[in-house]
């Protein structure tokens, strides 16, 4: 073989973590789609990071209608940095990159982050404020998360799937005072109007 050719992958190969990305990102695509089930995606992730070589990998997206080969998982729309609202709601997430910590705020609205599809750094903060209006983060599966909640009407709830070793941390910081400081791993998010959210922040 020419010194300058790259090596043919094989199933049997071991998994690249770009591969486990990509195969992340087309199984929320095909959920966005209508093709996955939100019920589906715990098992189908945890499938996804205990794959061990390609072919392990192929299978669990087997079934998933089948697009040209994806290149390496790109970083994302650039997501910025601070946003503010007077009147209405903040929603911010899709297939985002985020490279810096993250400040959001609004009087009266709600405040929806979603960075299950996002290029995270090893470590995110998010400040969320808000006066009347629920805060909602959403998280990949997998990454370890935290939230410190400080309300005085609401609730505060945390659902989250176990961490993976090496994964991103994410710590949101929420402070309000009437409304629902809520943190999700994406296959946790309940049915209703958050699911329909995050497929309508996916074109």
């Amino acid at each position: 073989m020419n010194d300058s050719e790259a090596p043919v992958p094989r199933p049997g190969d071991p998994v690249e973590e770009h591969e486990r990305q990509t195969t992340i990102q087309q199984i929320q695509r095909a959920m966005a789609e209508g093709h996955v089930e939100f019920e589906e995606l715990d098992d189908r992730f945890e499938q996804v990071y205990r794959a061990e070589t390609r072919a392990e990998l192929v299978a669990v997206v087997a079934d998933l209608p089948q697009r040209p080969t994806p290149a390496p998982v790109s970083p994302g729309h650039p997501l910025p940095a601070t946003s503010f609202s007077l009147f209405g709601d903040v929603k911010v997430g899709g297939w985002v990159a985020v490279d810096t910590d993250l400040s959001y705020s609004t009087i009266f609205g709600d405040i929806v982050i979603d960075l299950s599809s996002a290029s995270l750094p090893d470590e995110v903060v998010i400040s969320s404020y808000s006066v009347f209006g629920d805060t909602v983060v959403i998280v990949p599966d997998g990454v370890r998360a935290s939230l410190e909640s400080v309300l005085l009407f609401g609730d505060r709830r945390s659902d989250l799937v176990p961490a993976r070793s090496g994964a991103p941390t994410v710590r949101v910081k929420a402070v309000k005072v009437f409304g629902d400081n809520k943190l999700y791993s994406l296959s946790r998010v309940p049915e209703g109007r958050f699911r329909k959210l995050w497929r309508s922040l996916r074109p």
